[in-house]
């Protein structure tokens, strides 16, 4: 019997989310209800998903309506809380956007409503569930690089979180929490640990001035000779706000280079670096250094390099053209399972999401401070 899927934010990642349990579901999952404010958006969403899923302004009214088999929290990332709020009482399975939200208070209060919550919680930290990655755990777990003993971690990517909401802390959380968290819940689940102390310093080198907030570049004088300029803004289709928006606007606070010393609680120490503004050659990249070998994922390059003892060995993927490495038929297929109760074991649970969050708070932290600071998971 197929089973009902309510979305609660229709805009960037929210229509991906919709089309993707659909599709990777084999139809067992149907979109049966979406709140969306935006006009914008939920036509977007709609023209994205090739049909037009009933519409509605309240979660009460969309859940009493639909009565939903599972839901989607996909909203703005500042309004996690207020919308998971919304499900107390019920025994709906969710899935919730990372990260929880932008600030460690309100994801504290998320914790706390998780663990008195009667269904499953799954948080869509997607990488998890990506082919690349499944192999990358598969062969440390299997000791084949003996015990992990460091990493280096790099991100490399173009600008459009400065052109969107996201470029301020109030709206966004910041880089290390709305990016980074994706690379610090692979850390975390590749290495099977906690997070022990972080150092961190953070910059703005490009991005940030004092061109006006809602300066968009299709409206800009300048734009011959600025290599920011978003000539073809809604080429990912992320239609919840403008991807246009000057990237030298006075109200950008969040930081365009980022980089952290991180230790976790099994000894294994490394570093973190993520840059938004200069091109490279690939966009992430793991390297761990292990007792008996050597292992590196090139995300952009869709291989695994795994050298020891044997010799070198290469492990290829094929995701050309899918968001997240193609993790995203793993969500749809493991949420369907949680929802007709075929597992209750959630492979990317909220408190290890939590774990990777206060890897970006205490990072934050630091940089305030210019000191290492202390996490207690």
């Amino acid at each position: 019997m197929t089973k009902k899927i309510c979305i609660i934010g229709f805009g960037g990642m929210g229509k991906r989310h919709a089309k993707d349990l659909e599709e990777f579901s084999g139809g067992e999952l149907e979109i049966a209800g979406v709140l969306e404010p935006s006009d914008e958006s939920y036509n977007h969403g709609c023209e994205w998903m090739g049909k037009s899923p009933e519409r509605f302004f309240s979660i009460s009214e969309m859940l009493e309506k639909v009565q939903p088999d599972g839901a989607v929290i996909s909203s703005p990332n500042s309004n996690h809380l207020d919308c998971l709020l919304k499900f107390k009482g019920k025994k709906i399975p969710l899935i919730i956007e990372k990260p929880l939200d932008t600030t460690f208070d309100k994801v504290l209060q998320i914790v706390d409503f998780c663990k008195e919550y009667e269904a499953p919680i799954m948080v869509h930290h997607v990488m998890r569930y990506s082919p690349i990655v499944v192999k990358a755990k598969e062969i440390i777990d299997s000791g084949q690089i003996g015990k992990i003993a460091g990493f280096e971690m790099v991100q490399f990517t173009h600008g459009a979180m400065f052109h969107n909401f996201r470029r301020t802390f109030k709206n966004g959380g910041g880089q290390l929490l709305e990016k980074g968290t994706h690379d610090f819940d692979v850390l975390l689940f590749l290495t099977d640990t906690m997070p022990s102390r972080v150092a961190s310093m953070c910059k703005r080198q490009v991005y940030g001035g004092n061109m006006p907030n809602d300066l968009v570049c299709s409206k800009c004088d300048k734009t011959s000779e600025c290599r920011h300029f978003e000539e073809t803004p809604n080429t990912s289709h992320d239609s919840t706000n403008s991807k246009e928006l000057c990237v030298y606007a006075d109200e950008i606070d969040i930081f365009d280079y980022e980089s952290c010393l991180i230790e976790l609680e099994n000894g294994i120490s490394g570093t973190y670096s993520e840059c938004f503004f200069s091109k490279a050659p690939f966009s992430r990249r793991y390297e761990f250094s292990g007792t008996e070998g050597f292992l590196a994922i090139n995300f952009s390059k869709r291989e695994i390099l795994l050298s020891n003892h044997n010799g070198d060995d290469t492990f290829s993927f094929d995701y050309e053209g899918h968001i997240h490495y193609n993790g995203a038929p793993g969500v749809a297929e493991h949420f369907l399972q949680l929802i007709k109760g075929e597992t209750s074991k959630v492979i990317s649970p909220v408190d290890e999401a939590f774990a990777a969050e206060q890897i970006s708070f205490a990072a934050y932290r630091s940089n305030e401070t210019g000191t290492f600071v202390n996490i207690n998971p």
